[in-house]
């Protein structure tokens, strides 16, 4: 069995002690680090990664609002590092974090996760991100939208006064009908529709009963079509157009 690494990062200690015990009572997951703030995160997080090479996954993490280096600076400086680029990161927000859940997306996340998830929610969650999916709660999507549809000339978000690092998804309808630079085959329409269940390649591939390597073309060919970057920006962006229908349940995608 391969074990989950957790890195939590998060400046409310009563969470982090509580979380590390969930997490820390798995089969397959350990608390690998924990830090108070971005740059404590990023400090630790260097070290882990130069001293376990080639071990189990690392997942992060991440909330949003923390003293000396908040979650978006954290994540930027995790994405422009070669050796932490492909780290999972899975955000922890609130209802009320929308600005922030939008800066978070740019500077490159791959999910949200509501703080106050129940505990089965969040160790599947953690499982997804590990496996390549993507983790969008339904109520923050919602309100993602919501936003991007109230304020569709607003520029990059800001956090913390200053404009949220990395470069502005292109979440914005393509030139074609369907918010597509070019029609979806029916295979693409399958796969993107698992991508937005939070599915990974793995999973998707042994749903569809083809090799992981065939989804992972596929899901190539969808972001190109989409003009999308990454998995959460695709799920998102096919939200917004209507390529998948946004889910009405309150939980995460499972």
């Amino acid at each position: 069995m391969t074990t989950i690494r957790v890195a939590i990062v998060d400046d409310q200690h009563l969470l982090v002690s509580a979380f590390s015990a969930l997490i820390g009572a798995q089969a397959d997951m350990e608390v690998a680090i924990t830090a108070s703030n971005g740059r404590q995160a990023l400090e630790r997080l260097s070290a882990e990664l130069r001293q376990a090479r080639g071990a189990a996954p690392l997942v992060v993490l991440m909330d949003l609002r923390m003293p000396v280096m908040d979650g978006i600076g954290a994540i930027a400086s995790l994405r422009a590092h070669q050796a932490s680029a492909g780290l999972p990161i899975l955000v922890l927000t609130t209802f009320d974090d929308e600005e922030l859940v939008l800066a978070s997306l740019r500077a490159g996340t791959n999910g949200f996760l509501l703080k106050d998830a129940s505990p089965e929610v969040l160790l599947e969650a953690i499982r997804v991100v590990a496996q390549g999916g993507a983790w969008l709660d339904p109520t923050i999507t919602g309100t993602v939208l919501a936003h991007l549809e109230g304020h569709p000339d607003a520029g990059p978000p800001t956090a913390g006064g200053r404009a949220a690092p990395g470069p502005a998804p292109s979440l914005e309808p393509s030139p074609i009908p369907g918010g597509l630079y070019e029609p979806l085959t029916p295979r693409e329409e399958a796969v993107l529709a698992l991508v937005c269940q939070g599915q990974s390649n793995a999973g998707i591939a042994q749903r569809l009963y083809l090799a992981e390597s065939t989804i992972k073309t596929h899901v190539k060919a969808i972001l190109g079509k989409t003009g999308c970057t990454n998995r959460v920006e695709l799920v998102i962006h096919a939200f917004a157009v209507g390529l998948v229908p946004l889910p009405r349940v309150n939980q995460g995608h499972r």
